[in-house]
């Protein structure tokens, strides 16, 4: 019998203000300063828009209103398997100063960055997936919250 597939989950969130993009910076597995957009795992007996607010306000430090789903992606990185799931959203309040709520004190700075500023540090990117879901958004896919149905247990 073959081992089971146990995949990741994951929300991720574009957070688009006056033609800036608020991103995050963070170390990586081998101790790399990268960035990308807030994101993270979907906790156990957790649901994807649930995931998604709480992702948005531990590493952005701000509340979140999300606007549409912008693309699902199906990700294979070395070893795992990542189901992503990229929101569009807007900060419920702009903040003058951003500050993370992060409780594991994983995230090291949290920034506002243009389009243009994101594409020049490609190498700095966190996955792929940023620029993937980068390029979906700018694109202009949107799709309904409505998609997505959570069944309560």
């Amino acid at each position: 019998m073959s081992e089971r597939f146990k995949p990741f989950a994951t929300v991720a969130l574009i957070i688009e203000h006056q033609e800036r993009f608020l991103m995050v910076e963070e170390l990586d597995e081998y101790g790399k300063k990268v960035f990308g957009m807030p994101s993270g795992h979907i906790d156990a007996k957790e649901g994807i828009i649930t995931a998604a607010l709480r992702e948005g306000f531990e590493e952005s430090g701000c509340k979140v209103e999300l606007t549409a789903l912008t693309g699902i992606y199906d990700y294979v990185k070395d070893y795992e398997t990542i189901y992503r799931f990229c929101f569009a959203a807007k900060l419920s309040e702009i903040p003058e100063v951003l500050h993370t709520a992060d409780p594991d004190g994983e995230i090291l700075n949290v920034s506002w960055y243009t389009k243009e500023e994101i594409y020049a540090h490609k190498d700095k990117w966190r996955t792929r997936l940023v620029g993937r879901c980068m390029d979906d958004y700018l694109k202009g896919e949107r799709y309904q919250l409505s998609l997505i149905h959570f069944l309560e247990p």
